[in-house]
């Protein structure tokens, strides 16, 4: 089903690993055409069991669409889908490249707490010890419901469960990157990604800023009242995308501030390390095994 209004190139993963700052860096690039939001999230219902939207909803994202050779959506929490995702994607899509860019588990872990925060889906009162526990409480089994979402960030990180089902879904068509090397080197891991996919890298902008790191907010009460202006807004937001940015920036500027660094206790750090190190491992050997040979140092064993 797949047509010029639909996209051959998808950022599936993960988050809180720089995927706005790529996808925002990508959508300046005159080769390539991204969908009118970030984030369409048109194939995260088939994570949680639900069923798609009519494909001509999906169209609409790429309205914009002149005959760029490439068209573009990021979503991150596609990756979590696994299989049942990247089975949609391939039905809808035809046979996208994909590109997933991973994260040390543990600093990715507190950015989602304290991004999470910010939205305010975790209490302030919790602490990142507390996060924990609530995200081990929750059951392998019921991680893929909704109302379990807030609490995902320590499985999250286990990327091993998920990357075999990309790699086997979309053989050879899998880019897989480092938010080492995004924050080291933008500017060579976007031209990487533009060879790739079969464009000219003197297309990227000459800086890419860097998006949607973890913030906090002045006033939580205007940040609620933001939070619920903005769902209540999605329709008119999707078909505007502009006046969205407008308006995120503009409240961004009046409400927005650094978040603190989250402190982590030294025994936290450790339970966090071990629960982490078997799934590095076995990421480290899927990449092998998928051909790959650069490794940043939380996964150069």
């Amino acid at each position: 089903m797949a047509n010029g209004r639909l996209p051959n190139f998808i950022v599936a993963g993960v988050n809180r690993a720089g995927t706005t700052t790529v996808f925002n860096a990508l959508s300046a690039h005159p080769q390539i055409c991204g969908s009118s939001t970030k984030e369409t999230r048109y194939f995260q219902p088939v994570r949680y069991g639900e069923k798609l939207a009519p494909v001509t909803e999906y169209q609409a994202y790429f309205r914009r669409y002149s005959g760029e050779p490439v068209t573009m959506e990021c979503t991150p929490d596609y990756f979590y889908g696994g299989a049942v995702t990247a089975t949609a994607i391939r039905r809808v899509c035809g046979d996208p490249r994909i590109t997933i860019i991973l994260r040390e588990p543990m600093s990715r872990l507190i950015s989602y707490y304290q991004f999470m925060q910010a939205r305010l889906q975790v209490p302030p009162e919790m602490s990142l010890t507390q996060y924990v526990q609530r995200c081990q409480a929750v059951r392998d089994e019921d991680m893929n419901r909704r109302s379990n979402n807030v609490y995902t960030g320590l499985w999250g990180g286990q990327y091993a469960r998920f990357l075999p089902d990309w790699l086997a879904a979309f053989p050879g068509r899998c880019s897989i990157y480092f938010f080492d090397d995004l924050i080291a080197d933008p500017h060579q891991l976007l031209r990487e990604q533009c060879v790739v996919l079969g464009i000219d890298p003197a297309g990227v902008p000459a800086a890419a800023d860097s998006e949607n790191s973890s913030a906090a907010y002045r006033s939580r009460r205007a940040q609620r009242v933001a939070a619920m202006a903005a769902k209540h807004s999605r329709r008119v937001f999707k078909r505007y995308p502009s006046l969205y940015t407008r308006s995120r920036r503009m409240y961004e500027t009046l409400n927005q501030r650094p978040a603190e660094a989250a402190a982590v206790a030294e025994t936290l750090r450790r339970e966090i390390t071990a629960i982490y190190q078997p799934w590095n491992d076995l990421l480290a050997a899927q990449l092998r095994d998928a051909g790959h040979d650069r490794f940043p140092s939380w996964l150069d064993l």
